[in-house]
């Protein structure tokens, strides 16, 4: 349509025309379009400076136009005028009255439409308020007039007045008159909603007018209300939405949101609906897509402005409106049809008006049930729900209503319980009214079908407030003067059901025993007061049987089978809770409301604990049912016994205003106690306490009062007595809680209380005696007997004294034992005294308790503390611990959970029994292999615990420390014990596999071994590999240096020795001086060990090049630390031990005295063999110069004398020459004499010795006479050294001789020593040489020199087997039956006895059990020859050398221990018929160390014979009395009391002469009486 056409068809038919302007073209859709001139399009920009403020106002009148174009008057404005009053009448179906359409219909200018704009901009620049007004009503008229199809250009133009100046759409005429465009035009047919455009820009215009406003006209919510209950043509548009949302906030509604809405939008008008039969055409479809478009863009920002609160200040004009527009709208529609779906959107709508609401609320039950009704009846029923959030007395009953409507169909159900689920969440108050409507109505007789599903609503979303709230209205219910008990149980029983136990029962028995203190509690008689109690006590208890769910019951019925166990914890944990609660209730909370009888309130506590009978759970209504009573009944009282549980009810013993007197809370304690410890403690606490003042609290209840009427005397103090029975039952209670809480009640119980630590150990090691095993010695039995027989005297004694003054102050009767009646019933209560005796029946009890309860096991388990090692180590490892045996048996899957130390114990004893196994017990192959299993399963767990490289170095400590603690022990069977255990446990585990072979051994496979292997492969093999070795060596280093004080085992020394060279902290050197030390101590304390396994020419031991090489590395590593340059004041100190050395070099060290001598001593072995530190050590100490280190006292700097003449002779002794150079300086001739008569000496040193006593006689030192005093004893021992090869000493022996050195001298050459001096030779003499030849007979004469050669001298293992060929090839010569003497033998015995008793005995004697090859051969013929024909002399020697031989450790003891007592009896048993015999018998068994009763029952047992009987007896007798000094006259009475007791008794005398008499006594008249004893007596065997 042309531009040009159109404008002047506009101006023709409107009568008002202006000047030719230049055409505009318009822009594309949906862009604005500046309308008017060109010029004035661009004088006129959009600025924030010309938009209004945000103020009320009534017209436009009042604003000024700030911004406008500079020709415009000051001051001019347009009209005013008053806006729409409220009180206009409102005209449904837009019929409005007369006078308001006339008024801007009157006021209506008509312009065309394209000059629209101009003109109004200009009448505003002019400030010609009226015209704009007519102009807007023009084009109101004009829109009205075209409503269908409405002039693009027209609406263009009226959208860019209002993007560029709002304002004049506000004033009131305006408004009214675009009001009125969104009335229904009634020209149009019903049906038919028309073109929505003219009414959307009406809306729009509106909003950008009113966008900055606070307070809207009251007229928009007229125009809305009017639509909603119409077409709802613009209410429902999407473009007039910023508009209506405003318009809403006037009704303060909280909008569903839109997922909950059931209405769809398809049930709404579209935007832009063309109305149905009108006529459309291509131009007019592009002017209405134009304005469409712009319309649509300019909507789009009006829909982003914020929704602000418009009817603040109109909110009671606004809510009378509503209300009266909504009552008119449902009471002039009675019938259900006749409601429509807009009016229940308008009550959507306009729900936050609680008059509203309630009139809803009434009607939607009724609605609900329409079908054309149901969905927006749904939504209303949400918006009610939702603006139910003021909780005054209109929302109560909007509740009330609610609650009471009646649903049927599972849609409307669903729906009506998410809409109280919304209710729920809008005020904290709506759940209270609802939950107690809901019960109301349950219990009344119209009660709705959908209360337990709204129950479960209420208990899903808020569980514990509900559980509360439930409570607080059954309390209100049972307070009524009706007794609502029944109802209400099952009622409860109902709301369990439907809630299928998913309620909170602990906080719902809470929300039952608050305490009451309104005035409807107070205003009670006592005894509804009474049955209020009773039937919170009776809710309580039916609470605890409800909660029994079907899961929980599958899993108690579940015997063997806890695979779902965790419903049962829970429910145990809920009842714990709950019986705490009501325990702490019926002691504080129930006396305060109302004081129950004593009956009543024992009754109501054994029914909350379920210690009643089962007829008071069911005897109301029957409930729980027959059939699973006793299961529930079982299931509710099995439950955990919490530690305030316990608490309440022995402060309820101790108050003495609680009906409940001490001994009844006692009991029930203790049955609690017991019922939860039964329940096992394998997943849950079921009896955890902590606090340790249960334990006051129990002796408190067991405490005697006496009457509170009785006054004792003054000055008495009563003793603190205890009621037995109820004491005794307080240490079992408390031998319960310790098991169960070892952790916080063990340690105190163990240290502070001994009567709990007997019981302890009673149930631990199953001995149930008084004292316990662990308190019991052979030393002190008598004393703890004494002890308790002391107590019990005292306190009978205590008893008796109160008891006579209380009968004093009431009876007056006199109180004996006889007539007491406290005594048997009283005991001192004493529980941190001495541990007291149980009675009988108290062990008994204790017996089956630990049968039950499984106590000792639980306290075998406990390992902080450890109550098992305590006791372990109590006992020692000497004694037998049976127990410990089945401990360990009855853990077989649970080794892990025993102590380390446990499992070592065993493993010793297992070990040790394997040693004193026989043949009887390798019969019993099924016992055998159930111990093998348990040896491999424990050495297994062993094994892994030190192997394993993730393993905790704690327990690998105690294991080592376990084994290697015993090695320190001074009795070798234990030390013994634990080298074999060490051997075992750290040995690899393929070492200890079973052999397939039955009949073999396989529990320990070390007895083929080597005791020395055994040890030196633990220690320096095995131990180096486990994993935590770097972490444990330290402790294990210091174990081994306090064994090697006490080990006896050379090869155990040597292996120690060898480790502590290898692992010596050599960072640490406090450590390494220690370690020195105690080196140095082995060294000069215990010389017989150390010179055995230390390197020498009589030396046999296998490692003692190692173990010198492991000592001087130890020595040699501390003194090179120890060494520091010197400085010229060192700190003074007390210590007398400590030397300070100085060396010429300018060091310095302090060292101990006794570190000192022992390195001097470790030098004197010399060099061993392989690597050593020998020359380094022996280098500080004596430099090659020939200058030793000087050394001085610390504690008085004077100078100390650093080699003793002992340490000298030592050093003389080595083959070292710098060691006999340094001794042997400055030597006195005295000491120089003394060291030559030494013996062990060797020849270069003797030769040394000698060369500095002829310097001497060269110097003529003065003191040469007083050093000899026998000179030719001196001068045999010179002429003996020369034999042995010693080429000085002439001058000293010419000196004492004092004849010519020619006479004396010898030729070199002729000089051939008949043996090299080894020790011990120097005291036989001189010994011609003398060459034998093996064919020459060996004579007596050839036995000294033998024996000399083979054991004092030093010739080589093969020598000495040469040298004795021709002794042993004569001895047994001798040894043959066709021998008649032995003269040989008997005279190797009298020289090897006068070796013995010489100055050189210990050296002669030492040879014997060194060289054991040569010696055991010569022992064992001289024991066959004395077997063959018995002499005194080889028994003598025999015994004597037996003797001798105690206490040394080696192979020829052993062999003597072996072989000496078969040989003393053979010859006590000879030549026993004459006098003479028996005196030689008599005399060989006085000799011997052992076995006098072993020889004497030989010479009586020769008694019994009938022929030599008496003749034998009376020379036994007479030989006895004759001699009684002899040890065996006490046992030859014993033996005649056994052949004759009369002879005793009849001959007393002769026994004490036996007995008593000494030598001097024993004349002829003694011997008579003895001979005519016998002969009167013809004693015959």
């Amino acid at each position: 349509m042309d531009r040009g056409s159109k404008s002047s068809g506009t101006s023709s038919s409107s009568g008002l025309r202006r000047g030719p302007k230049v055409k505009t073209t318009l822009a594309p859709p949906g862009d604005f379009i500046a309308l008017g001139s060109k010029q004035r399009a661009v004088a006129a920009p959009l600025s924030d400076s010309t938009e209004p403020k945000p103020i009320i106002r009534k017209s436009v009148a009042g604003t000024k136009r700030d911004g406008l174009a500079s020709g415009t008057a000051p001051g001019a404005s347009l009209s005013k005028r008053s806006k729409l009053s409220s009180s206009h009448s409102f005209t449904p179906l837009g019929k409005g009255s007369e006078s308001e359409r006339s008024l801007h219909e009157t006021l209506a200018v008509e312009v065309d439409s394209l000059d629209f704009v101009d003109d109004v901009l200009d009448c505003l620049d002019s400030g010609n308020d009226e015209r704009v007004e007519g102009l807007l009503c023009g084009a109101v008229k004009h829109l009205r007039a075209n409503r269908t199809r409405p002039d693009s250009v027209l609406f263009l133009a009226l959208l860019y007045l209002a993007k560029l100046r709002p304002l004049v759409f506000s004033s009131e005429v305006v408004i009214d008159a675009f009001c009125s465009l969104l009335k229904r035009d009634v020209s149009y047919s019903y049906k038919s909603k028309g073109n929505v455009l003219v009414q959307t820009l009406s809306c729009s215009l509106l909003m950008a007018a009113f966008k900055d406003e606070e307070s809207w006209p009251e007229a928009f919510i007229k125009v809305y209300m009017e639509d909603a209950l119409g077409d709802r043509s613009w209410v429902d548009n999407e473009e007039c939405k910023a508009f209506v949302d405003n318009i809403l906030t006037a009704f303060n509604t909280k909008a569903p949101p839109k997922s909950s809405l059931l209405l769809q939008p398809g049930d709404t008008l579209k935007s832009y609906d063309t109305p149905s039969g009108s006529p459309s055409h291509a131009e007019d479809d592009k002017s209405a897509d134009t304005s469409e478009s712009a319309h649509r863009a300019n909507t789009a920002d009006l829909n982003n402005l914020p929704v602000l609160s418009r009817y603040h200040f109109l909110q009671d004009s606004v809510e009378s409106l509503v209300l009266d527009i909504v009552k008119e709208q449902l009471t002039r529609r009675q019938s259900m049809d006749a409601i429509s779906r807009n009016v229940l959107k308008l009550l959507l709508a306009t729900c936050g008006v609680g008059e509203v609401r309630l009139l809803a609320s009434q009607r939607l039950e009724m609605w609900l049930q329409n079908p054309k009704l149901m969905r927006p009846a749904q939504d209303l029923l949400m918006s009610v729900c939702l603006n139910c959030n003021q909780h005054n007395q209109t929302d109560v009953e909007v509740i009330s209503h609610l609650i009471r409507i009646r649903l049927k169909t599972k849609p409307l159900i669903n729906h009506y319980m998410l809409c109280f689920r919304e209710l729920l969440n809008q005020h904290q108050d709506n759940l209270n009214t609802i939950l107690k409507h809901t019960i109301y109505n349950e219990l009344s007789t119209a009660r709705n079908p959908n209360n337990m599903g709204l129950l479960a609503v209420i208990f899903q979303h808020f569980p514990d407030v509900a559980a509360k709230l439930l409570a607080q209205v059954f309390q209100d219910l049972l307070m009524n003067r009706d007794d609502y008990l029944r109802a209400l149980r099952v009622l409860f029983r109902e709301i369990v059901r439907a809630l299928r136990h998913e309620i909170n029962f602990p906080v719902f028995c809470q929300g039952l025993m608050v305490e009451r203190k309104d005035s409807a509690y107070r205003d009670l008689e006592p005894a509804l007061k009474e049955r209020f109690l009773v039937s919170v006590v009776e809710l309580v208890t039916l609470c605890v049987m409800l909660a029994v769910t079907p899961a929980v019951r599958e899993s108690a019925q579940s015997r063997g089978d806890r695979r779902d166990v965790e419903a049962l914890r829970n429910y145990q944990q809920q009842v714990a809770l709950i019986q705490r609660d009501a325990i702490y209730w019926m002691y504080t909370t129930l006396p305060k409301m109302f004081k129950l009888g004593q009956n009543e309130y024992i009754h109501s506590l054994h029914k909350l604990l379920f210690m009643e009978q089962g007829e008071s759970s069911h005897n109301k209504d029957n409930w729980p049912p027959e059939g699973e009573r006793s299961l529930i009944l079982r299931i509710a009282s099995d439950v955990p016994l919490l530690e305030d549980t316990l608490i309440w009810i022995l402060l309820m013993g101790l108050s003495k205003d609680l009906p409940l007197n001490a001994p009844d809370a006692l009991e029930l304690a203790d049955h609690l106690v017991k019922r939860a410890a039964a329940l096992g403690a394998e997943t849950t606490d079921v009896l955890r306490v902590g606090r340790q003042e249960v334990i006051d609290m129990i002796f408190n209840l067991c405490a005697y009062r006496h009457p509170e009427n009785i006054t004792l005397p003054a000055g008495y103090t009563a003793p603190s007595l205890a009621i037995s029975a109820m004491y005794w039952k307080a240490w079992g209670m408390l031998l319960i809680l310790t098991a169960f809480n070892a952790q916080t009640f063990g340690q105190t119980a163990w240290e502070d209380y001994p009567m709990l630590r007997c019981f302890m150990e009673n149930v631990m090691t199953s001995q149930y005696t008084y004292p316990p095993p662990s308190a019991v010695t052979k030393d002190n039995i008598d004393e703890l007997r004494g002890q308790e027989s002391q107590i019990a005297h005292l306190e009978k004694q205590h008893i008796l004294e109160f008891e006579s003054h209380l009968a004093a102050a009431s009876t007056g009767a006199a109180i004996s034992e006889s007539n007491s009646l406290l005594l048997s019933q009283l005991m001192m209560m004493e529980p941190a005294g001495p541990a007291r005796k149980p009675p009988k029946e108290v062990f008994e009890q204790l017996q089956k308790l630990n049968k039950l309860l499984h106590i000792g096991q639980m306290l075998c388990r406990s390992r902080k503390p450890d109550f098992l090692l305590q006791i372990i180590q109590q006992q020692g490892t000497s004694r037998s611990m049976p127990w410990l045996v089945e401990l360990v048996q009855a853990s077989e899957s649970s080794l892990e959970v025993l102590p380390v130390q446990c499992l070592c114990e065993f493993l010793l004893h297992d070990i040790t029994e394997e040693g004193e196994e026989g043949e009887e017990a390798k019969t019993e192959k099924l016992h055998k292999e159930k111990k093998q299993l348990k040896h491999r399963q424990l050495l297994g767990r062993l094994q892994t615990l030190l192997r394993d490289p993730n393993g905790n170095m704690e327990t690998v400590q105690q294991v080592l420390s376990y084994f290697l603690k015993r090695l320190t022990s001074g009795q070798a069977s234990v030390r013994q014990q634990a080298i074999k255990g060490l051997s075992v446990v750290l040995a690899s585990p393929k070492e200890h596999q079973p052999e397939e072979d039955e009949d073999s051994d396989t529990e320990v496979a070390m007895d083929t071994e080597e005791d020395d292997d055994v040890t030196r492969k633990w220690l320096l093999q095995q131990l180096p590999s486990i994993a935590l070795f770097d972490e444990v060596k330290q402790m294990v280093a210091e174990t081994l240096r306090q064994a090697c004080q006490v080990e006896t085992e050379p090869s155990a020394i040597s292996a120690y020795l060898q480790f502590l060279s290898s692992y010596m902290p050599a960072a640490d050197m406090s450590r390494l001086a220690a370690l020195v030390l105690d080196v140095g101590q082995l060294i000069i304390d215990r010389p017989t060990v150390m010179n055995f396994i230390l390197p020498s020419e009589s030396c046999r031991f296998d490692g003692a090049d190692k173990t010198l090489a492991a000592i001087l590395e130890i020595f040699t590593t501390y003194i090179m630390q120890a060494r520091m340059p010197s400085k010229e004041i060192y700190s003074w100190s007390e210590s007398q031990d400590q030397i300070l050395l100085q060396w010429g070099s300018g060091e310095a060290a302090t060292l101990h005295i006794l570190v000192v001598q022992a390195m001097i001593i470790a030098l004197t072995f010399g060099r061993p063999k392989g690597e050593s530190c020998y020359q380094t050590l022996l280098d500080i100490w004596f430099t090659p110069d020939g200058s030793v280190p000087s050394a001085f006292l610390v504690d008085t700097s004077e100078e100390a004398l650093l080699f003793p003449d002992w340490l000298k002779l030592r050093m003389i002794r080595a083959n070292v020459d710098r060691l006999v150079d340094a001794a042997l300086k400055d030597l006195e001739p005295a000491k120089l004499v003394l060291f030559v008569q030494s013996f062990g000496i060797p020849v270069p040193s003797m030769n040394k010795l000698l060369a500095a006593l002829d310097d001497c006689l060269l110097h003529k030192h003065t003191g040469m006479d007083d050093a000899v005093l026998d000179r030719t004893y001196m001068a045999q021992l010179v002429k003996v050294q020369w034999l042995r090869g010693v080429s000085t000493g002439r001058s000293f022996y010419g000196w004492l001789s004092d004849s010519n050195a020619d006479d004396v001298e010898m030729n070199p050459e002729e000089e051939k020593p008949v043996e090299k001096e080894g020790g011990a030779l120097a005291s036989v003499g001189p010994v011609k040489e003398k060459k034998e030849k093996e064919e020459e007979p060996f004579t007596v004469g050839s036995v000294r020199g033998a024996v000399a050669r083979v054991f004092a001298s030093e010739l080589s293992g093969s020598e000495q087997q040469k040298q004795l060929r021709p002794l042993q090839r004569a001895l047994a010569a001798e040894m043959r039956p066709s021998a008649a003497t032995c003269s040989i033998a008997e005279e190797l015995c009298t020289v090897m006895s006068g070796m013995l008793e010489g100055s050189t005995g210990a050296g002669f004697l030492a040879s014997l059990h060194a060289r054991t090859g040569a010696s055991i051969p010569l022992f064992s013929v001289l024991c066959r020859i004395q077997k063959k024909s018995v002499s005194s002399v080889l028994t003598t020697f025999l015994e004597k050398i037996h003797l001798e031989s105690k206490g040394i450790d080696s192979a020829l003891s052993r062999f003597l221990e072996t072989v000496m007592p078969a040989a003393t009896s053979r010859a006590a048993g000879v030549q026993l018929s004459t006098k003479e015999g028996i005196s030689q018998a008599l005399a060989v068994i006085s000799r011997a160390s052992s076995g006098h009763e072993l020889a004497l029952k030989t010479i009586m047992d020769s008694c019994m014979d009938s022929t030599t009987g008496s003749s034998t007896i009376r020379s036994l007798v007479e030989t006895l009395l004759s001699s009684p000094d002899t040890p065996m006259s006490g046992l030859l009475v014993d033996w005649l009391a056994r052949l004759n007791p009369e002879i005793i008794s009849l001959h007393s005398d002769v026994q004490i002469k036996l007995l008593f008499s000494g030598k001097a006594e024993a004349d002829g008249d003694d011997e008579d009486h003895g001979s005519r004893y016998f002969t009167s007596h013809n004693f015959q065997p």
